[in-house]
């Protein structure tokens, strides 16, 4: 139903050239829409990143190098894109850094607002921006945040789920604010993404048992829920978080742990995915 529903729309992704965030970008792009994607390090050359898309016969995004912890950069980054655009219709705000935590000592006030400053903060930046630029807020607007945001804790993630949870509390009031220009603004919670950062985060022998035991997920379903969510089929939806991860926040931890007590017909049954091993 929502196909061509992004014919002559724009959409901005930051974070956009890897992981979740690309994956965002060709599912918005394959619903018609006009895709920037942004980076900071060069984590794919744009060659290789246009090739990818093509090879999806679909056109290859703008890419664009910003900071968006930088308050000035992200202005920039709204005059570069009013040069091809008039106005940007999507903003999702996925990028996200944080110190790793190993134990107490590791507690630097710096470091959580810097966590704040690339996690947090940069989605009302954008926001704030793009009126400043272009003479009206997007129509919707998405904070990608994690499971680590609310009430479960993982190693490591001492600075980065207090900063998703800020994030989450400010697209509430966010929701509120701009309720009256119309502007539509969600979070989503994403399960297990096979990513680069989580891997910094977690380790590659934490991630690649998450796999065994088929507990990781397609990015393509939590991309699908933020096209969904900007298609205007769910425009009664603001304010919320919205949890993306196939149902497996509803699992028991110890099934986690043994594969045992799931229902059978579960999605990625981790008896049934170890069965097969």
């Amino acid at each position: 139903m929502v196909i061509n529903t992004f014919q002559n729309k724009s959409v901005l992704i930051t974070g956009g050239t890897r992981g979740l965030g690309k994956a965002i970008g060709l599912e918005f792009a394959q619903v018609g829409a006009k895709v920037f994607l942004t980076h900071k390090w060069g984590s794919i050359s744009e060659s290789d990143l246009a090739a990818e898309f093509l090879a999806h016969d679909l056109p290859p995004p703008y890419v664009i190098e910003s900071d968006v912890s930088d308050s000035e950069a992200t202005r920039a980054l709204m005059l570069e894109i009013k040069e091809k655009v008039e106005a940007i219709d999507v903003v999702i705000s996925n990028v996200s850094f944080a110190k790793v935590i190993n134990d107490i000592w590791d507690y630097k006030r710096n470091s959580f607002e810097l966590s704040l400053q690339y996690s947090t903060w940069p989605f009302v930046d954008l926001l704030q921006a793009a009126y400043t630029v272009m003479g009206r807020f997007p129509r919707y607007a998405i904070a990608v945040s994690s499971h680590a945001s609310h009430d479960i804790c993982y190693n490591g993630y001492d600075f980065s789920g207090p900063s998703k949870a800020a994030l989450e509390s400010l697209c509430r009031y966010l929701a509120l604010q701009l309720k009256s220009s119309g502007v539509r603004v969600n979070a989503i919670r994403p399960g297990f993404i096979d990513t680069a950062s989580f891997r910094a985060t977690c380790g590659d022998s934490t991630v690649d048992l998450l796999k065994q035991r088929g507990l990781l997920l397609d990015p393509q379903g939590a991309a699908q829920v933020c096209v969904a969510l900007c298609s205007g089929w769910m425009d009664a939806v603001t304010g919320q978080v919205i949890v993306a991860d196939e149902g497996w926040s509803f699992v028991s931890p110890i099934a986690y742990l043994t594969g045992e007590g799931l229902p059978g017909e579960f999605p990625g049954n981790i008896a049934d995915n170890s069965s097969n091993k």
